[in-house]
Parts: C-alpha cells; structure tokens; sequence
C-alpha cells in the first residue's frame, strides 16, 4: 500500500508486458523498494465500456505506486490511445469516503465529473471511486478511490481507516500555517 493518500500515478500504454520490463530497469536504479513487492497484475479486467483491459501496478509501501493500463482496441480509452498516444492518464488519491470527499470537492468549486458519481468495481466489490476532472487540475484527471493494499499475492485488497478525512482544522491551508510576509 502506497504510504500517503498520493496512491499511484497511472499510464496508459500499447504494451503492458514490455512497460513492465522497462520500468523494472528504471525502478532497479532509481526506486529499487518498488521491485521488492510481488507486482499486481490483471490480465482482463472488467470496467464497464473499457472491459478487457489489462494493468500492473508496482507495489511499493514506502512512496507512490506506478499503474500501467494496457486498453483493448475499440473501447474509449482504446480509442483515446490510438488519438493521443502513451501517456499519464490519471493520478490516484485515496480516501475512505469517496463519496463524502467528492461533495467536498464540489463544494470547493472543483469539476468533479458526472456530478460526482461513484463507481463500484464488480471485481472488487469494496473499491469505489470517483473522477475530478482536468479543467480543475490543469490537464490531469485525478482519481478518487477507496484505500488499497497488496498482501504479496499479486491480489488488491480493502485497507479502510488508513486515510480517513476528520474534518475542518486537521489539514490547515498553507496560509493559515505560514507567517505573514512583511515587506522591509
């Protein structure tokens, strides 16, 4: 499990095996911590208009984790691959109350895409998540979903309590936590 609530960046890609092995000599010398859990890897994976998708995550405890998507041709993320090519397709944050944290969102004046909606995987019926989109991040959709964890079996599983949110004056903005600038 990703140590903070940054869970993991993830790619869209034309070849999820040779991604795989790229990042393997990558993450060897600049990450080597991602090599040491057992890689979570589905190799059809249902979700609904992208259903036959394949995707790997580099499991790594102690930082953010890296998520490969391989689309199946003719799907929307297919198509959006054969468009725009390899690149970041989403970043990933974790929450205990997806919807909870969405309402938020949207009260803050932030695009949260299709009013909010949650979603739930029919895989993993405990996972839930959510879209904010790139109008409110300047290019990058941002995922919203339920905590996670890897038990070295190459298998997600439900990790809840690890990021939950306990209300106003836990996390103060940086203007209420830094001093006043004084001009000389």
């Amino acid at each position: 499990m990703p140590s903070g609530p940054f869970a993991h960046v993830c790619m869209v890609v034309r070849d999820l095996d040779r991604a795989i092995e790229d990042w393997t000599k990558i993450l060897r010398v600049l990450d080597p911590a991602a090599l040491e859990e057992r890689i979570v890897k589905y190799d059809e994976f249902s979700s609904g208009a992208d259903a036959g998708m394949r995707w790997a995550t580099f499991v790594n405890n102690g930082s953010t984790e890296i998520q490969f998507i391989q689309p199946a041709p003719g799907t929307p993320m297919g198509d959006r691959l054969e468009k725009v090519g390899e690149h970041v397709h989403h970043l990933c944050f974790a929450t205990d109350d997806v919807p909870g944290a969405m309402e938020k969102l949207a009260a803050e004046g932030v695009h949260v895409m299709n009013g909010g909606a949650t979603y739930n995987d029919p895989d993993m019926t405990w996972q839930k998540w959510s879209w904010v989109g790139a109008q409110s991040t300047h290019g990058c959709l941002i995922e919203v979903a339920s905590p996670y964890e890897s038990r070295g079996d190459g298998k997600w599983r439900h990790a809840p309590g690890r990021f939950a949110y306990k209300g106003p004056g836990e996390h103060p903005s940086f203007t209420e936590l830094a001093p006043p600038i004084v001009a000389k």
